[in-house]
Formats: structure tokens, C-alpha cells, sequence
């Protein structure tokens, strides 16, 4: 049995194939480590108001405490009448 021999109409169609494929998974190889990115951004995102609402939290479970009443006051701008606040510039 003898093969026959392709033409080259079909050499072109297999090139343009592998030329189509290779250049999308290199564009889908970009989207991946876009989307990977993403999620490293959006998982620290996570992490820092998941951190946020334990503080918070926090705050809210003690309340009646004198240390929590005077953290809060400071981050307000608040100090006791005979103190001196110094800033760092």
C-alpha cells in the first residue's frame, strides 16, 4: 500500500493550526498569571479586613474596658489635659 503524499494547500492549513495554537496558550498563559495576580491581591485584601473586623470586634466585646475606651479616644485625636503630644515629621 502505498501513501499518498499531502499537498501543500494542507501543509499551510497544519502550520496555520500550530501557529494559532501556540499563540493561544500563550495568550492564555498571560491571562492565568494576570488572574493569578488578582487573587494574591485579593486574598491580602481579605486578610487585612478580615484582621480589621477581629480588631474591631474586639473592641465591640469590650467595650466597658478603660483600655479599649482610651485606644479608641487616641485614634481619635483625643489626650489627657496635662499632656504634651508630639509629632514626627
Amino acid at each position: 500500500m502505498r501513501l499518498k503524499r499531502t499537498g501543500i494547500f494542507t501543509k499551510i492549513i497544519i502550520i496555520a493550526l500550530l501557529i494559532y495554537a501556540v499563540t493561544t496558550l500563550v495568550v492564555l498563559r498571560g491571562k492565568i498569571e494576570e488572574a493569578q495576580s488578582s487573587k494574591a491581591a485579593l486574598e491580602k485584601r481579605k486578610a487585612d479586613i478580615t484582621a480589621m473586623n477581629e480588631e474591631r470586634q474586639y473592641a465591640i466585646d469590650h467595650k466597658d474596658d478603660d483600655s479599649v475606651i482610651e485606644d479608641i479616644a487616641r485614634g481619635e485625636g483625643y489626650v489627657y489635659q496635662d499632656e504634651e503630644v508630639y509629632y514626627a515629621r
